[in-house]
Formats: C-alpha cells, structure tokens, sequence
C-alpha cells in the first residue's frame, strides 16, 4: 500500500462522519486569514527571486498532485518572514500551507490537518480488513478507478462525509483500486462549472476552478474535468493514476 497521507496527529478528533468543526466553534488558529496568505505568498516569491528555486519539501514521488508542494517554512525564516503563520501546523495550528500552479505561477494555498487525521482513521480500518480479508471492502463502483465501501465491513454504522472547504457540502469518500481514499469533488464542481466565466476545455484538469478564488486546496482529490457535454467528470488521468 502506498502510503500518501500527511500522518501528523497531534489534534484529538472522534469524528469520523459529519462536519468536524462547525464555524460557529473555529478557534483562531483554524481561520484562514488573508494577510496570512500573502505574508507567506510575499515570502515565497522573495526566496525564489533570491534563490531560483521554490521553498518546498521533498515528497515521496507519488503524493497526489495537490498535496505535493508542501512549503518549508523554515526556509523563510527569519529572512523573508519572522514566524510561521499561527494557523500552520508549524505554528500551532491545523493547515499545511502548499503552492499550486509551481510550473505557470507558484500560488500559496491551504490544506487542512483536521480532514487528514480522519481519513488516516478510516484507512488504517480499510488496510487492517486487506490484510485480514485479502481483499478490499469495495461495495460498487461509479467509475473506472473509483469504489464504494462497504462500511459495514468496517464496523462503521453510518457512512463517513467530509465537509467541503467550498460551501455547506458535506462530500463523500471513495477509494481507488488499490485501496487510497479521496474525496469526491463532483457537487462542488459542478457548480464552479456553472459559474466560470471561461469554460474549460474538455480534458483541462478542471480543479483549478475549485482553488483559483478560495484559500483550500480540493486535498485528496483524483483528476477531473468535463465530458463533450460540459459535465464533470473524472478524467482519464484518475484511472491510469498517470499524475504520480
């Protein structure tokens, strides 16, 4: 099993279904402030002005696209910053600050611990029952590379959600072939599509309409874009897993 998750469990969640943190109870360190996004995005473009290279840490060859340029906050400092973010895990709090678009132009976003830790619990069940059973607990499929489980299998009474970063969504959780979960962007993607004023191309990687004016990355996610109709779809690039 390869083994792409950010372990960092250092916050007690008992969740594993529903929204992990209503905005009504948010502490501090869990809000994504502007300013510190752009105190870090300002940071970034210095030490690459300076240096010619990006302040990213290394990552195993196949972490999924949109968690694969962590930023290594301690580069910046105190040279171009003085301390981390308060919100970064670095800092106390609960996000991975990571870049996007590193090729065209490096953007500073976010990805959020707290979704990590609980679908680290739920992998931990599903590779405990594939080495017990030999097999996954797949349920279905609505893709070519994307499964449903069968919770029951894993002594989970009610199927787990994830709430989205984008709205009040709460979105589903899928595995692929072999066994990696992810989340599934469809619902939020169908309406970035609605509403982009440029519509992508059919076979553009189309999740750049769900970070391009939010501070969250889609984490967890495969490859998507839309079919001749307009539609989000998963693209090709989730089956061959040709992003790692």
């Amino acid at each position: 099993m390869k083994k792409w998750f950010v372990i960092l469990m250092l916050i007690p969640v008992t969740l594993l279904s529903g929204c992990l943190f209503p905005d009504s109870q948010k502490p501090s360190n869990r809000v994504p402030y502007p300013q510190q996004l752009r105190t870090v995005q300002d940071a970034v473009d210095a030490y690459q002005k300076d240096t010619g290279v990006l302040p990213i840490k290394t990552m195993e060859a196949d972490t999924p696209l949109m968690e694969r340029y962590q930023i290594e906050l301690g580069r910046l400092i105190p040279r171009y910053m003085s301390d981390p973010p308060s919100n970064s895990f670095e800092g106390g709090g609960t996000f991975i600050y990571l870049l996007v678009d590193v090729d065209t132009k490096p953007t500073v976003k976010l990805m959020d611990l707290l979704v990590a830790e609980e679908l680290q619990k739920l992998q931990v069940r599903i590779d405990a029952y594939r080495k017990k059973n030999e097999k996954y607990p797949f349920k279905g499929s609505f893709g070519k590379n994307q499964f449903t489980l069968d919770y029951k299998k894993l002594f989970i009474k009610k199927e787990p959600t994830v709430p989205s970063p984008y709205s009040d969504e709460k979105l589903s959780i899928y595995v692929d072939g072999q066994g990696r979960l992810f989340i599934n962007y469809l619902p939020e993607l169908k309406k970035a599509v609605q509403t982009a004023k440029k519509k992508p191309k059919v076979g553009q990687d189309i999740r750049y309409l769900l970070y391009e004016d939010q501070p969250f990355v889609p984490a967890y996610s495969q490859s998507y874009t839309i079919n001749e109709k307009g539609e989000p779809v998963f693209s090709e690039k989730s089956s061959e897993e040709s992003e790692n």
